[in-house]
């Protein structure tokens, strides 16, 4: 028998009303009638169901109707509600509760449009209580199944079917946001996981010939460290300088154990920009190997740099096997009272990262234990249902996408991770896939097109789903890439802000391949449908103001996964946070299906004449019209800089000779203003490129600036 719990009661009206509910199983709409402290009418649409399940409610006492209908039940609706009764008005009945928030259908939005009254959104929550629940000490709402979230009423007589999906998606990321497990820390939740793992391997090193360790000889190796940093490092952040394998997931696992703050630096960044993050976050102790310490000469070194492989066989034996036995079979309580792993995490920081700085200098983001909890919970909620088993974990961790998606996800009961210390060597990341049988791919574009250029067709076969990130998915990649090993690629999106991932394509494993139900969840050319529990907005780019969600716009967002500010820089802070809102610098919108589409950062437009023009799709429309003829790896970049008559005027960069007159026919022949046409054209053979494959477009302005003087 479900049991639900209301929240949110005291915005219904004293009078009747419509709670107008997103889509939920059938179950939890029975479930309302008979839960809820006063009568309940109950209303869906037919659309999607069986002759059997509109028997099945029908008997349950709920009003099943069809399109023709649907005049009729908003005027029951009216009548009933007019008379101080609630009518709860579902989307529709889903078979399972992925939580994305949907566009309303047809059926339903005639009702809505159509219903003159009183309006609440409300939301039904099944996902996060037995989610979250693994990574609690002591399991909360342990007799809830569900709960029921209702929202502020409708501000005004007139429908809108854009307030209703605004106020779905602030439903339910206050399902998410207000979880008291998230007030935990992450060094519980991996505990707990890796106990529950105690037996099974749960990190394989390809760089170190598949050496494996099993959860319980992680714990063992963690806390042996922990031990050693608490008595060691006296300050509350730790720089870790390791590529992505075991060193750096027992590194980044002994400092939360103890207590500390791990900061992977980004070895790839030169000397300037290490130099920065590494006395903005205080280091004085640095873990790294041998090897990489005497490849990094002009890293910019601590005093205290210590080798974590000498730091580890130096640990006694026993030191380690009173760990394994303490970590993984003593009591849960006991273990944790021996070993001071802090239970509480919330808002304080659990790891510190530093962006990439393409677009101007890096930022110190402090990424809270509540932050990684909810992300690490949202990607879970999108993969774990598909049932993925083996993940190649070759982004670097001092990258947000690969430290919460390939180091924390498969640490806290995620997939078996494959991990290799660099995603640039293809040919030895085909042969992990094919050696490993991984069948999911995490990487970035740059890297995915030199696998498809040297990864042979049989070593993929494994392969079952790729999810890319970090930059745009050019369509001709993707497509290339499923004809030649028959994998599907999926283009998701985050921020390291957002801890970092915000929304992603999926392909839906437990279906058949070329059925609906299969790509259902995949629309190529956008990013995917926002992440359970967070809520978008889309603003104006010159005044600020709340827009549509189909209107282009800056894109802001909200949710527990998003960061608290800046590390000691409130003027950055006050511009990327808006009373709880991350403005992420990015333009986009929703389409008519909820899927989202980027069309760029705010610094890559060019206002030219008064309009907005988007270098990306500039970009596109060039290598649609020049790709063909010019080959593969044709490569362009477009940047804007100031011009004393028009403001400002656009640069392209490319790797091969292109005439402007050739630029402006082309363009202008696929529909594109003239004034979007280049003026200058740069040819570099290579555009340059950051170490993790982005295009470098703070260099790139520098060289045009340059250039122009």
């Amino acid at each position: 028998m479900s049991t639900s719990r209301w929240l949110g009661k005291e915005w219904l009206p004293s009078t009747g009303c419509l709670l107008a509910f997103a889509g939920a199983p059938k179950e939890s709409l029975l479930s309302l009638a008979t839960e809820f402290p006063q009568p309940l009418l109950l209303a869906v649409p037919e659309t999607g169901l069986s002759g059997e399940e509109v028997a099945e409610l029908r008997r349950g006492g709920v009003s099943v109707f069809g399109e023709e209908e649907a005049p009729q039940i908003a005027r029951w609706a009216l009548e009933r509600t007019e008379a101080g009764q609630l009518v709860a008005l579902m989307d529709e009945i889903r078979s399972e509760p992925d939580h994305a928030v949907r566009p309303p259908n047809p059926v339903f939005r005639k009702v809505f449009e159509d219903y003159p009254g009183p309006v609440c959104p409300a939301w039904i929550d099944l996902l996060w209580i037995p989610l979250l629940r693994r990574w609690a000490l002591e399991p909360v709402s342990r007799g809830e199944s569900f709960l029921v979230f209702v929202g502020p009423p409708r501000p005004g007589p007139a429908s809108s079917v854009d307030w209703l999906i605004k106020s779905w998606y602030d439903l339910g990321e206050q399902a998410l946001s207000s979880r008291p497990e998230l007030d935990g820390s992450l060094a519980l939740a991996c505990f707990l996981a890796l106990r529950q793992a105690r037996s099974h391997i749960v990190l394989t090193d390809g760089f170190q010939d598949g050496r494996s360790l099993t959860g319980a000889k992680l714990l063992a190796a963690a806390l042996a460290l922990a031990r050693w940093l608490r008595r060691a490092v006296p300050e509350p952040r730790v720089g870790l300088v390791l590529p992505h394998g075991i060193g750096a997931a027992v590194a980044n696992l002994a400092c939360l154990f103890a207590g500390k703050t791990p900061v992977n630096l980004n070895f790839t960044a030169g000397q300037t920009m290490n130099g920065v993050a590494i006395r903005n976050s205080g280091l004085r102790t640095i873990l790294t190997a041998e090897a990489i310490q005497a490849k990094l000469v002009d890293f910019p070194w601590t005093d205290r740099t210590v080798d974590l492989r000498k730091l580890l066989s130096a640990l006694p034996r026993l030191s380690l096997l009173r760990n394994l036995l303490l970590g993984a079979y003593l009591p849960t309580r006991l273990a944790l009272r021996l070993t001071g792993i802090p239970l509480r995490g919330g808002d304080r920081e659990a790891t510190l990262l530093f962006t990439s700085g393409t677009a101007g200098d890096p930022k110190g983001v402090p990424l809270s234990h509540r932050n990684l909890l909810a992300n690490v919970g949202q990607i879970e909620a999108i993969l774990g249902q598909i049932q993925v088993e083996r993940i190649l974990a070759c982004l670097p961790v001092f990258h947000s996408f690969g430290a919460t998606a390939t180091l924390w996800w498969p640490l806290m009961g995620g997939p078996h991770a494959i991990t290799y210390v660099s995603p640039m060597e293809a040919e030895k990341l085909a042969q992990l896939i094919e050696a490993h049988r991984i069948d999911l791919l995490i990487t970035a574009p740059t890297f995915l097109r030199t696998l498809f250029r040297k990864a042979d067709r049989n070593q993929l076969r494994s392969l079952r789903l790729v999810i890319v990130g970090s930059e745009k998915l050019p369509q001709a990649l993707r497509a290339e890439f499923q004809a030649k090993f028959g994998t599907p690629v999926c283009e998701g999106y985050g921020l390291t802000e957002a801890s970092p991932v915000v929304s992603t394509n999926l392909m839906d494993l437990r279906h058949p391949a070329g059925t609906a139900a299969y790509s259902a969840r995949n629309r190529p050319g956008t990013v995917g449908r926002i992440a359970p529990g967070i809520s978008v907005r889309v603003r104006h780019p010159d005044t600020g103001a709340d827009l549509s969600l189909c209107e282009r716009g800056i894109l802001c967002f909200r949710g527990a996964n998003i960061f608290g500010g800046y590390l000691d820089d409130p003027l950055r802070t006050q511009g990327a946070l808006s009373a709880g809102w991350l403005l992420s610098g990015d333009m986009g919108r929703l389409d008519e299906e909820g899927f989202l589409q980027i069309d760029g950062r705010i610094s890559r437009f060019s206002k030219l004449a008064g309009e907005m023009v988007p270098h990306g799709t500039v970009e596109e429309a060039i290598l649609r019209a020049f790709g063909p003829e010019l080959g593969e790896g044709f490569e362009v970049a477009v940047v804007g800089i100031p011009h004393g008559k028009r403001g400002e005027e656009l640069v392209l960069f490319s790797n091969r000779p292109l005439a402007t007159w050739a630029l402006r026919r082309k363009l202008v022949a696929q529909g594109l203003s003239s004034l979007w046409s280049p003026r200058k054209v740069i040819v570099r053979p290579e555009i340059p490129k950051t170490p993790l494959g982005k295009v470098d477009f703070r260099k790139l302005r520098e060289i045009a600036l340059a250039e122009e003087e």
